[in-house]
């Protein structure tokens, strides 16, 4: 009971937030009552949706964003086609560093054809990718970060690619249609 009291105060907060015009995913509660800025935002309505969605359907999903929370990275999820095709989403090899934090960007395709649990399991698969390149804290730019990606998770022709992303988006993915059926 105490869970689904919490799970309903966070969708009201993200409900009101949404209906005020914050599409980042910014309000979260703290200790003391106060809000702060999510390290994951996006500027896209529905986009934001989704993260919420996400992150209120998967337990995996709510992990990755709490270690997002503990590192000095800021992943901004923005509309958009990645470079190398036939993606959903990437995360794109570019990094800015300023003020102690670390700015990274994960793209989505809104054109490409798939259901929003689609979008939410490619979502969860970018950020692990975002939570590997910020676990090496000397990678501080977009030329370390392809560089990481190159030593850490070498595929092809500069794409790069995880078992953990993987992993990580099949589960999203189950636990997300678990939470819909029994919602339903």
């Amino acid at each position: 009971m105490r869970h689904r009291k919490r799970w309903i105060v966070a969708a009201a907060m993200v409900g009101g937030a949404q209906l005020l015009g914050v599409y980042d995913v910014a309000a979260q509660a703290t200790a003391d009552g106060g809000s702060r800025k999510s390290r994951v935002r996006s500027e896209d309505r529905w986009l934001a949706g989704l993260i919420t969605r996400a992150s209120l359907g998967s337990a995996t999903f709510r992990g990755l964003l709490t270690t997002i929370e503990s590192t000095n990275g800021i992943v901004f999820v923005e509309v958009g086609k990645c470079s190398h095709g036939g993606v959903r989403a990437c995360l794109l090899m570019w990094m800015h560093t300023a003020g102690g934090n670390r700015f990274l960007r994960v793209r989505v395709d809104r054109q490409r054809e798939g259901s929003d649990l689609d979008v939410m399991a490619s979502l969860g698969h970018e950020l692990q990718h975002a939570i590997e390149g910020l676990s090496d804290v000397t990678v501080v730019d977009g030329t370390m970060l392809y560089n990481f990606f190159r030593r850490y998770a070498p595929t092809d022709s500069n794409r790069f690619e995880t078992t953990a992303a993987v992993t990580i988006g099949n589960a999203i993915r189950d636990e997300l249609q678990a939470s819909d059926r029994g919602g339903h």
